[in-house]
């Protein structure tokens, strides 16, 4: 193999490693599981990060809750399947002040902990509110310990002010991950036809 050929190889490569290993993902909620509230509204973006060494950002942001719930409705907890995280720390900022680790929480059982978002001092995400908390101890091996699903407990709905959980669905990638994957996936592609146009 000449030393170009082995070039491009390398190259291909990690164009493929860096696709596969980009450590960041887009939730939307919007699928209910338990409660009072609307079956499938899209009210709600999850973007988590991965900042190395098991470190994580988090970054909810909230749609129009008032058109969607009503004008009392607002986000409470994130109730989370998987490894409690060992840190938390939240971002100034953002709709909510803190961001509190919390035991259990969410319908069926399943949920090991929650983000709690209310706090003393009436804090809590409303319609059009991002918050931004930074978390540690998870890992880097998956999108963050994640054993299955995560919940949003959406409160004040409607005017009884009924509540409801509603689960994320499967992460979009990022966009870089595409951009790095079909940049490899193109790159070995040409090798290819190289290597076939030399044979010839």
């Amino acid at each position: 193999m000449t030393l170009r050929k082995l070039t491009l190889s390398i190259i291909a490569a990690g164009f493929l490693t860096c696709g596969g290993a980009v450590q960041a993902a887009s939730y939307q909620f919007g699928q209910l599981l338990a409660g009072n509230g609307p079956t499938n509204p899209y009210f709600a973006d999850l973007e988590i990060t991965d900042n190395g060494s098991g470190n994580w950002t988090f970054t909810l942001s909230a749609l129009d809750l008032n058109s969607i719930f009503g004008s009392s409705s607002f986000i409470g907890s994130m109730a989370v399947d998987g490894v409690k995280p060992a840190t938390i720390s939240t971002n100034v900022g953002g709709g909510v002040t803190a961001v509190n680790l919390q035991n259990g929480g969410g319908p069926t059982g399943i949920f090991d902990f929650r983000y709690d978002m209310i706090n003393p001092k009436n804090d809590k995400l409303t319609g059009l509110e991002s918050v931004t908390w930074n978390v540690g101890g998870l890992g880097s091996t998956a999108l963050p310990g994640f054993n299955g699903e995560m919940a949003l407990h959406v409160q004040g709905i409607g005017s009884n002010g009924d509540s409801a959980w509603y689960v994320a669905t499967s992460p979009v990638p990022e966009p870089e991950t595409y951009a790095m994957l079909l940049a490899g996936l193109s790159l070995i592609g040409f090798m290819a036809r190289r290597r076939k146009e030399t044979a010839i």
